[in-house]
C-alpha cells in the first residue's frame, strides 16, 4: 500500500508540476502578448498625432506670415498658397515665371504687382524659417515610422504576433487631410510615408537624372 500511495503522489506531484509549467507558459505569453499590443498602440498614437503635427504646423506657418511681414491686408487664399507651397519647396531652384512653375517673387509679383519690395527680405526669411521647420518635422514622422516598421518586422514570434494576430497596422492608425479625407491601417501608413518633396526631386528620382543646381537670376 505504501509503494501504490508512493506512486500516486508522484503523479499527482507531476501532473502540479505540469499543470503550474503550463499556467506559467501561459501568462508569460499574455504578458509577452500585451506588451507588444499596447507598444504597438503606443507606436500608431505617436504616428497619428506626428502627422496631424505637421498639418498644424503649415497651418500656424500660413496664418502667422501676416502677422510677422506685417501684410494683414493681403491676406487670401491665392498668398495662402503661395506661402504654403513655398514651405514646401515648390518654387526651389525656379527662375520662370510661368503660372504654376515660376519663382517665389514671381508668383508673389504676379498676383500683388504692387507690393513694396522693401518686404521681400522678410518674407524670404520668414519662409526660409518655416521650410527649416517643416522639414524637421516631416524628418520626425519618417523616423518615427521607420522604428514602427522595423520594430513589427523584427523577430519571428513578435512578427507573428504583431502583424498576422495583431493585424498592426490596425484601423486605429489614422491620417486625415480636413475632416472627411481620411486613410486607416496599411492605407495610412502610405499617405504618412507619402511626404511632401519638391517637383525637381520627385523628377530626378523618376527618371535618375537631375539638373545642374543654379542660382536663380532676378
Amino acid at each position: 500500500m505504501d509503494a501504490i500511495s508512493a506512486w500516486f503522489t508522484t503523479r499527482r506531484t507531476v501532473r502540479i508540476v505540469i499543470c503550474a509549467a503550463i499556467a506559467f507558459a501561459g501568462l508569460s505569453l499574455w504578458g509577452y502578448a500585451n506588451n507588444l499590443w499596447n507598444t504597438a498602440i503606443g507606436f500608431q498614437t505617436a504616428l497619428n498625432a506626428a502627422y496631424k503635427s505637421n498639418q498644424n504646423y503649415l497651418s500656424a506657418y500660413e496664418t502667422g506670415f501676416y502677422e510677422t511681414v506685417g501684410v494683414a491686408n493681403l491676406k487670401s487664399a491665392k498668398l495662402d498658397k503661395i506661402i504654403t507651397d513655398a514651405a514646401k519647396g515648390r518654387y526651389e531652384g525656379k527662375t520662370s515665371a510661368q503660372p504654376g512653375g515660376g519663382s517665389l517673387f514671381s508668383a508673389i509679383a504676379e498676383a500683388y504687382p504692387s507690393l513694396d519690395l522693401n518686404i521681400y527680405d522678410k518674407i524670404v526669411d520668414y519662409i526660409k524659417g518655416g521650410r527649416a521647420g517643416y522639414r524637421g518635422k516631416q524628418d520626425a514622422l519618417l523616423d518615427q515610422l521607420r522604428g514602427f516598421d522595423n520594430w513589427r518586422q523584427s523577430g519571428i514570434l513578435q512578427h507573428f504576433l504583431v502583424a498576422t494576430v495583431g493585424g498592426f497596422p490596425s484601423q486605429g492608425l489614422v491620417a486625415c487631410i480636413g475632416q472627411d479625407d481620411c486613410k486607416y491601417a496599411a492605407e495610412a501608413e502610405q499617405r504618412m510615408w507619402n511626404i511632401v518633396i519638391t517637383e525637381g526631386a520627385e523628377t530626378a528620382y523618376k527618371t535618375g537624372k537631375m539638373k545642374a543646381l543654379t542660382v536663380p537670376q532676378n
